[in-house]
């Protein structure tokens, strides 16, 4: 299966398109009102985790492919076993010195430092 990292208005958006799928049929699968979809899709929602399972539920699609739903799942397996925060937070750090992984950093036009 492959995943997003897109936003999920966008990645939703897309999968409208590529689906050709209507609001108001998906509206009907997921008992949630079609102007629902457009606000989300126009950046004005951002859904809860519930109503990303019950879209994907009707899009017959993982929820994981979204990379909000991962973050949430990470999260909340983190916020259930609080003693492998510093383990991950050290094993992230060794990856970073070995440069196998970057952390993102805000990029700034030239002369802009403080």
């Amino acid at each position: 299966m492959n995943y997003t990292n897109k936003p999920f208005s966008e990645a939703f958006a897309e999968i409208l398109k590529d689906r050709q799928i209507k609001l108001r049929s998906l509206g009907a699968k997921t008992n949630l009102n079609y102007s629902y979809f457009s606000k989300i899709i126009r950046k004005r929602k951002v859904p809860p985790i519930d109503t990303i399972e019950n879209i994907c539920n009707a899009l017959e699609i993982e929820p994981e492919f979204f990379i909000e739903y991962r973050i949430h799942k990470i999260c909340k397996f983190l916020y259930n076993n609080p003693g492998l925060v510093d383990n991950v937070s050290h094993y992230v750090y060794k990856l970073q010195n070995k440069k196998i992984v970057r952390v993102a950093e805000k990029k700034e036009k030239f002369g802009n430092k403080k």
